[in-house]
């Protein structure tokens, strides 16, 4: 596999200095970037973490800093509003962006998951023939347990495969209380991309959030459920509990093409933290750096 990184990972200093940060970025190794919407406080998309720039002028920024963008993420709030999607998806396309997705989305039943898939396939094929590919990313409430499956192997029972792809975030499935390597393995056919960081060796909670931390069997439909999470659980690649290495093996044995660096939280400085874990990711066999 390759390493990539979620540019979410330096929101607050991209805001701050777009064109010195991507710079950074890429110096530090960083060649496959995924972006994501951000909004304006009209709540109008109005760049995908590229600092602002309109399509054109950031494909030559890209080129000059050698970085390809492999992905890109858009909010639901902005999938079901038909005219965000296509400047959304526009925009991807002309970057470059080859497999744009949707961050999360909640599933209050079975039912609504099978209504949601028939609109994943369309906005698929709508990639397709864009010459991209469409995935949709976890969290952890998609392991909750529905009707005896994983809210996952709804979504992914409801989807065609030629037209919605799945990037597992091993963090997340980690604190649903699943096996990443696991679900690596039983997902394999699926997957485009892993997101990775570490959980915290001092972390104030457990790893498990539905081992007495939020109820499993309450369906999770709204973002209410991530004020359970703590921040300190969050850490850089290398520096905490999780089996990393044993990630990278699985995602090769699968042939997934990148595991993509996203840190969600951090006690350190953005830059320090996604280089912190530049770092780790060098220490692993099994990564390709050409």
């Amino acid at each position: 596999m390759k390493v990539a990184i979620q540019m979410y990972s330096v929101r607050e200093t991209l805001a701050k200095e777009p064109l010195a940060t991507m710079k950074s970025v890429a110096e530090m190794g960083y060649k496959y970037w995924e972006t994501w919407e951000i909004r304006d406080v009209d709540d109008v998309p109005n760049n995908y973490g590229l600092g602002g720039l309109p399509a054109d002028e950031a494909r030559d920024l890209l080129k000059e800093l050698g970085v390809t963008v492999i992905g890109s993420h858009i909010s639901s709030d902005s999938m079901y509003n038909e005219k965000k999607l296509e400047a959304f998806l526009d925009y991807q396309q002309a970057v470059g962006c080859w497999n744009p997705g949707l961050s999360m989305d909640f599933f209050p039943d079975v039912a609504f998951i099978k209504k949601w898939g028939e609109n994943m396939n369309r906005i698929g094929q709508m990639c397709r023939d864009r010459g991209m590919h469409w995935h949709y990313h976890n969290h952890y409430h998609e392991f909750q347990v529905y009707e005896g499956k994983y809210v996952t192997d709804w979504i992914l029972e409801f989807t065609d495969p030629a037209l919605v792809d799945f990037e597992l975030d091993t963090f997340w499935a980690a604190r649903a209380g699943v096996d990443p390597v696991a679900m690596i393995e039983r997902y394999a056919d699926r997957l485009v991309m892993l997101h990775q960081k570490d959980f915290a060796k001092n972390a104030p909670q457990k790893m498990n959030l539905f081992d007495g931390i939020v109820d499993p069997d309450t369906p999770i439909t709204t973002f209410e459920a991530f004020r359970h999470t703590d921040d300190r659980c969050f850490a850089e690649v290398g520096t905490g509990v999780m089996d990393i290495q044993a990630i990278i093996d699985a995602g090769n044995q699968a042939n997934i093409p990148y595991i993509t660096l996203e840190q969600d939280k951090t006690q350190l400085g953005e830059l320090e933290s996604v280089k912190v874990s530049m770092d780790a990711f060098r220490k692993y066999s099994g990564i390709e750096w050409q």
